[in-house]
């Protein structure tokens, strides 16, 4: 377990300096100036000579590797930059707009699993039966529908028509409802269909009709061993989607205006903010460790007969 997880911690390093490295690099072959940007939104007519000196102040008229080395330097001080747009330490956005992330994937997660475990359970016990035929059909509904179109149809029906909701969220629990409800009906989509294949391939096994041939209940046999054994399958599946909503589902916070990190980050791209781009890639590989260490060593816990492999 150790010798895995140094391991894991090593090639985090590595990942991390390749990630940000490379989106360091393709930040600053885009076409746009973040000086010209700032000194527009500032209301000043960008000349030559204000750019020169705005590039200057900013340190982009030094070459790329050198503003990387630097922004290396001060990362190991504990130092993230300061944001071009908003004039501040890149830390301070982050860690406000980090609340609101974590509110919005916890609450997205947690609908999500209310639905999808019983529902996909229900689906294996009852498989091919009407019901379970219907919700595959649903579900299947769901899962090709892209999450910007689900976006606008909830703002259509519960602002626009039942005007019952904000169109615009701001970070309030009612502005919390339609970002909730657009991440998680796709998702459950896919969790309903895991969690019922998942839970029938258990089902199927040989030994599970090994103790149904002792005289050992259906209600104990599953809850005992099939759902235990597919609950390592599960908890991979929650890693790795928590994980893509933690680094801040951009599309929907975008749209309901959700300030989280993910909207963050497009504002970030838009006004070519490199310290805060670069703020937002180490979040991101930071939380993809944590997550895939977390679901590693929950299913070695769950799973005995993996704690002797890989250290």
């Amino acid at each position: 377990m150790i010798a895995s997880l140094s391991k894991s911690i090593f090639m985090f390093f590595v990942t991390l300096i390749g990630v940000t490295a490379l989106s360091f690099a393709l930040s600053h072959l885009a076409p746009s100036d973040p000086a010209e940007i700032m000194l527009t939104n500032d209301g000043v007519a960008p000349t030559e000579e204000l750019l020169q000196k705005k590039r200057e102040q900013l340190g982009l008229n030094r070459p790329v590797y050198e503003q990387y080395l630097s922004w290396i330097a001060n990362l190991l001080k504990g130092d993230m930059g300061v944001s071009i747009k908003s004039n501040r330490e890149v830390s301070n956005d982050i860690s406000e707009a980090l609340p609101y992330t974590v509110l919005l994937a916890v609450s997205s997660m947690a609908l999500n699993l209310i639905i999808s475990v019983p529902v996909g359970i229900f689906c294996a016990r009852h498989q091919n039966s009407v019901m379970d035929k219907f919700i595959q059909m649903i579900s299947y509904g769901f899962i090709s529908l892209p999450i910007f179109f689900i976006s606008l149809v909830t703002i259509y029906i519960f602002s626009l028509k039942l005007r019952l909701l904000p169109v615009i969220s701001t970070g309030s629990i009612k502005g919390l409802i339609m970002p909730t409800v657009a991440l998680s009906l796709n998702m459950t989509a896919v969790y309903i269909k895991q969690i019922r294949a998942v839970v029938l391939r258990e089902m199927n096994k040989d030994y599970v009709t090994g103790l149904y041939s002792r005289g050992i209940s259906r209600k104990s046999v599953f809850q005992k061993h099939i759902f235990r054994n597919s609950l390592t399958y599960i908890i991979t599946l929650i890693g790795m989607s928590f994980g893509v909503l933690l680094g801040g589902t951009i599309i929907v916070e975008s749209i309901f205006s959700w300030p989280g990190v993910g909207k963050l980050a497009v504002e970030a791209i838009g006004h070519r903010d490199y310290p805060l781009i670069q703020g937002y890639m180490i979040w991101m590989a930071v939380i993809y460790f944590a997550v895939n260490t977390g679901v590693e060593i929950l299913y070695k816990l769950l799973n005995p007969k993996t704690r002797g492999y890989g250290g």
